[in-house]
């Protein structure tokens, strides 16, 4: 659009320079204001192929996608910064984050320093002039020193639809809350926590039915999309960004392992909405009394039975496919389940492998 806007009027600067000066001085002049269009012709179309120079800055999977659809759209980072390897599992290997294995795999350079805002980072950033630091997922805070470095400011991409749920799970806190809707913001950051100026924004109904991995990849999936156009929106001087409504910030925070504990003293719906939000990961689960022990096992899939009553944590249903149990209003009936150290399993196969009794109490 500007370049044809810019041709448009070159045009008619050649016009009127003809019609005022006429003969030789007009064709003279003619031949200049074509060379000057012709030299804004040039710099129009080298100014589309110069590459929007960005760091990219991302820990976790929410942000592969993003940098996937970089690379795709001839954005590909001057460099990838991510955090170092972790030992995981029992052998303790090192293993690198979902990130950065996404680098190395699109042959980006990669860096991964312990703490992004010591001196070393920051210069390492520096050198590479950035236009943008896209951050995603990354897992720390920036200090202003880093948020100053880049020419069009530092661009982030958040699970929900700011200034809800700002902070570390988005996602799963909009499945807690029965969020109606949900979606992804990019937003220009500020040293405040996820609280800087909206750029674009992506809404979605939420059915009722999502798991918390379902949604992270769908809003992952959108959130790429979205990222491009607000970068291209940045570069181009077309973008327009707006503050957020501070009043009507939540917040959310690190999920930690024992929220994913099931306390059948809340509602069935509560304790629906849990399974749901913290499936895969870190998974929602209760111990089951097995033959005089406590079973450890995760819940992961459940059905409502509003009509069903019983104290709370009470097995009312036990036999056949049928395993229900009571919450603190409602009941749920668990229709697939891990035991520890075990594959999942459908409520009729557990109950064959580990015979639970009516009346029973299941931790709370």
């Amino acid at each position: 659009m500007g370049g044809s806007r810019a041709r448009a009027q070159g045009g008619a600067h050649v016009a009127a320079t003809a019609q005022e000066g006429g003969g030789a001085r007009g064709a003279g002049a003619d031949r200049e204001a074509v060379a000057k269009n012709r030299r804004r012709r040039q710099g129009e179309e080298a100014a589309r192929e110069r590459r929007l120079n960005i760091v990219f800055a991302g820990t976790g999977a929410f942000g592969v996608p993003s940098l996937g659809a970089l690379v795709e759209a001839g954005l590909a980072p001057a460099l990838v910064i991510s955090q170092p390897d972790r030992a995981k599992g029992r052998s303790g290997t090192a293993t690198p984050p979902p990130l950065a294995a996404e680098a190395t795999r699109l042959g980006l350079p990669l860096f991964q320093p312990e703490k992004l805002n010591r001196p070393e980072p920051r210069a390492r950033i520096d050198e590479q002039r950035p236009d943008a630091l896209v951050v995603i997922a990354y897992g720390q805070i920036l200090r202003p020193k880093v948020l100053a470095i880049p020419r069009l400011g530092c661009v982030n991409v958040h699970g929900s639809l700011l200034p809800r749920h700002r902070g570390a799970s988005p996602v799963q806190a909009a499945v807690l809350a029965g969020d109606a809707e949900t979606g992804v913001t990019v937003m220009l950051m500020d040293e405040g926590l996820d609280s800087g100026p909206v750029l674009l924004q992506d809404r979605m109904t939420l059915k009722g039915n999502e798991t918390g991995g379902d949604l992270h990849d769908e809003l992952a999936r959108r959130g790429a999309a979205l990222l491009v156009d607000a970068l291209r929106g940045l570069d181009g001087g077309m973008a327009v960004s707006r503050p957020q409504e501070h009043d009507l910030a939540t917040t959310c925070g690190l999920i930690q392992k024992t929220e994913a504990r099931l306390d059948w003293r809340c509602s069935a719906i509560e304790l629906e909405r849990r399974v749901r939000a913290y499936d895969p990961w870190p998974g929602a689960y209760t111990t089951v009394p097995v033959r005089g022990r406590e079973q450890r096992v995760v819940v992961e899939a459940v059905g409502l039975e509003m009509d069903v009553n019983g104290a709370p944590g009470e097995v009312v249903a036990a036999s056949n496919d049928r395993f229900i149990v009571a919450a603190g209003e409602g009941a749920l009936a668990l229709l697939r389940l891990k035991p520890a150290g075990k594959r999942p399993m459908d409520a009729a196969a557990f109950l064959r492998g580990y015979p639970v009794e009516m009346g029973a109490v299941l931790d709370s």
